[in-house]
């Protein structure tokens, strides 16, 4: 028995020293690039820190603390997950909606069955209860980041096969772990997935993709700040003197823009993995949201931020007239606050008079 004790301890101190390494380095890629899902993966951490100490502690208010921390760590983990693919402006798939639509029957049946097997009516109450709403949340956390295999390719692949494969762990971990003989194998696949799940986290938060890189000095443009409308060939002319700046567009057409652009793709369609940033023409507050973020950040930069809308026509298909100009003029406030540029760009030939004429004159 006291070399399964210093089998436990020796693996809660790994485990301890993992939680505290991933949480100190992801937290430091937050105060890079202030991505909210970093910060909120650094706090899991931070819990499943806790809640290992909380495991082999003699302390019996720690002891009762540990069953908070747990489900705060998988509730930090899930929220990281959404907050992931918010930045990514990416929509979840039906398929984890549906299997996160068996979750609440299957918590319940689960907690009957822990009660059937175990008959310890505190024991399911408990430790399995809160063992088991942290596999449910830990595993829809990983369901949730699996969305994001396309663009981040094997440094999410890892992560999210450790995450799912954690959180379904944790059943056989309600039901067996009031026995001896559970403890050593239970600890030590938990340390085996603990670890893994932190080094595909620090290797995805440190991915290229994740934190922007750096933009180096760029070269002043004689830009005048406000709004622009644009047609066509005006618009390519300014494109070529704008290549070197850190522009956010919002196009039809991807192929041809300068490469150090920030662009979304307007479309109606759920691509996956083709393109990496889409939004829906509808979702004008998401669009504002983009727009808002990356106008405060050229100004905390002290750069004159640009934003191009170059799907106009596309976006007056898919909203109202008036939704349309309420959003531009509450663009158009933004930028003008923040000293930036937003150029429109639409052929006149594709309004009518009276309704080009009042484009015009919202955004003078």
């Amino acid at each position: 028995m006291d070399g399964v004790q210093t089998l436990v301890l020796a693996e809660a101190l790994m485990v301890l020293i993992a939680d505290l390494v991933a949480a100190g380095l992801i937290f430091r890629i937050y105060l890079r690039n202030k991505r909210k899902s970093a910060m909120a993966f650094s706090l899991a951490w931070m819990f499943d820190f806790l809640a290992m100490l909380s495991m082999v502690s003699t302390n019996q208010t720690l002891q009762m603390a540990g069953m908070l921390f747990l489900p705060t760590f998988s509730g930090f983990l899930f929220y990281g997950a959404v907050k992931f693919l918010e930045e990514e402006s990416m929509a979840v798939g039906y398929k984890p909606l549906k299997i996160l639509a068996t979750m609440p029957p299957a918590f319940m049946a689960y907690m009957l069955g822990v009660y059937v097997y175990t008959g310890d009516a505190f024991w399911t109450t408990t430790s399995a209860a809160t063992l088991g709403i942290s596999g449910v949340f830990v595993t829809a956390g990983g369901l949730l980041l699996k969305e994001t295999e396309e663009i981040y390719k094997s440094a999410v692949k890892y992560l999210y096969i450790s995450v799912i494969l954690f959180g379904l762990h944790l059943i056989p971990a309600a039901l067996f772990g009031g026995e001896e003989w559970y403890l050593p194998i239970g600890f030590s696949l938990s340390t085996i997935l603990i670890i893994s799940m932190v080094v595909a986290m620090v290797k995805l938060t440190s991915s290229e993709s994740f934190i922007p890189r750096e933009v180096g000095p760029i070269r002043p443009v004689d830009l005048k700040p406000g709004v622009m409308v644009v047609n066509g060939k005006e618009y390519q002319k300014l494109m070529e003197k704008l290549k070197e700046m850190s522009v956010l567009a919002f196009v039809r057409e991807v192929t041809q823009l300068p490469e150090g652009w920030q662009y979304y793709f307007v479309t109606t369609v759920p691509f996956r993995g083709r393109f990496k940033n889409t939004i829906n023409p509808t979702d004008l507050a998401r669009i504002t949201e983009i727009s808002y973020k990356y106008l405060e950040e050229s100004s905390r930069r002290g750069e004159q931020g640009v934003i191009v809308i170059d799907c106009l026509e596309y976006l007056i298909v898919y909203n109202s007239w008036e939704s349309l100009m309420k959003f531009l003029s509450k663009l158009r406030d933004f930028v003008v606050v923040n000293r930036g540029t937003l150029i429109l760009v639409i052929e006149k030939e594709s309004l009518e008079t009276r309704l080009y004429a009042q484009l015009r004159k919202l955004m003078e």
